[in-house]
């Protein structure tokens, strides 16, 4: 059962239609399937979808099908799970169509205009071929602290508006709590414990005055950006520091592999959304990567799962292109192609407590699926080569769709 509020409001809750049994909708001839768990090739294989379901994967030559099939020809071609932007902030739906166009089946809405981002995700839910299934937080609960006046943040100032925060949250089911920054110890431990209540996880910030270590104590479930670091810690990222090799003392390897160590015995996710930092800091951005580079060793070294989000909603940010740039700076940060691939299909279904149904190609699971025309374990930039996007069953973009 997926922890997120969606799986009681039908977000993931796909049933079979009643009646007399459906003839496959679709089916994709002769492909080569990415078993993004084994990073292995199933090669000529053919997917079989009734409805909005994969019914099976079989070798072709076994499967037979009644002449009324829609089929693809996926012969040279290579299938992988629909992708997850796990950090936008998204709320109108010509965004979530281009999206969608871009393979991104799925998308975590981080915080935006609460009405309209809800309404959002019920349309998208009612028809599922105009954009990503999102899950969604609502608002950013926000300290008076740098406080800005923004339509996804709701200030929090005190433990009891923290309780009236996430209590109305909850009352409008979101499908989990943002923190930002500003928040006092006494506001973060009220959230903390109202979310626990409403059984909705926390993701986020890492607000000045409160450590990682402490926030993933009481329930911080991912991190986004490179707010795993304490903010002294950020020097790392600057290039005449990292030149001296020196760190300050909190810093220094020991140091931050206790950190890790510490967020993935929580159980804690992180999503650096390290694309977002060429427009926030592009003088940096060279310096930012490697920084994360020398991380992201020890990220792995510890266990520490990534996924893969954009910051979408920023100035800057492309739709949908974003997402294939995040993928390939995790590789240029050293994880191999198949480990950016599961950032953005089986890692999030994890998180999400849905990979019974998602974030991968199998019997049963939803069909959310984008078809390439290159193999992206040999080059992750064959994430771009569209050949076909499906999702919930239904063909929504071509190679040759203008």
């Amino acid at each position: 059962m997926a922890w997120f509020r969606g799986a009681a409001n039908g977000l993931l809750v796909i049933g079979a239609a009643c009646g007399q049994p459906q003839s496959p909708s679709l089916a994709i001839t002769h492909v080569t399937v990415i078993d993004v768990a084994h990073d292995t090739l199933l090669r000529d294989r053919t997917i079989v979808i009734r409805g909005d379901r994969i019914e099976r994967v079989d070798t072709s030559p076994r499967v037979s099908l009644p002449s009324s099939t829609e089929t693809l020809d996926g012969t040279g071609r290579f299938v992988i799970p629909g992708l997850w932007d796990m950090h936008v902030h998204l709320s109108d739906s010509a965004t979530a169509a281009e999206l969608l166009r871009w393979g991104i089946t799925g998308a975590r809405v981080m915080s935006g205009p609460l009405d309209q981002t809800l309404a959002l995700r019920d349309e998208l839910r009612r028809s599922p071929t105009h954009g990503p299934r999102l899950v969604v937080a609502g608002l950013a609960l926000h300290g008076p602290e740098s406080f800005a006046s923004d339509t996804g943040l709701a200030l929090v100032r005190t433990a009891t508006d923290a309780k009236r925060a996430v209590d109305s949250l909850a009352r409008r089911r979101v499908d989990f709590i943002k923190v930002h920054e500003g928040l006092s110890p006494e506001a973060w431990f009220a959230i903390a414990q109202a979310a626990s209540a409403h059984s909705l996880r926390l993701a986020g910030h890492v607000p000045n005055g409160l450590t990682p270590e402490t926030l993933s104590d009481s329930g911080l479930t991912s991190i986004e950006h490179l707010e795993f670091l304490p903010d002294r810690c950020l020097v790392i990222f600057d290039s005449t520091t990292r030149a001296r090799r020196s760190a300050p003392v909190g810093c220094r390897a020991a140091d931050l592999h206790a950190l890790l160590d510490h967020l993935h015995h929580n159980g804690v996710w992180l999503d650096p959304t390290i694309s977002s930092f060429r427009v926030f800091a592009p003088r940096q951005f060279a310096s930012i990567l490697a920084g994360f580079a020398d991380l992201a060793e020890q990220i792995r070294a510890a266990g520490l799962a990534v996924m893969a989000g954009t910051d979408l909603g920023s100035a800057g940010i492309i739709p949908g292109e974003s997402l294939h740039d995040e993928l390939a700076l995790l590789v240029a940060a050293g994880y191999t192609p198949a480990q950016a691939l599961r950032a953005a299909t089986l890692n999030p279904a994890i998180y999400l407590g849905a990979a019974d149904t998602l974030g991968h190609v199998g019997a049963g699971c939803v069909a959310d699926l984008v078809l390439l025309e290159a193999n992206p374990l040999e080059d992750i930039r064959n994430t771009r080569r569209i050949a076909a996007v499906i999702r919930s069953g239904a063909v929504v973009r071509r190679r040759d769709d203008r």
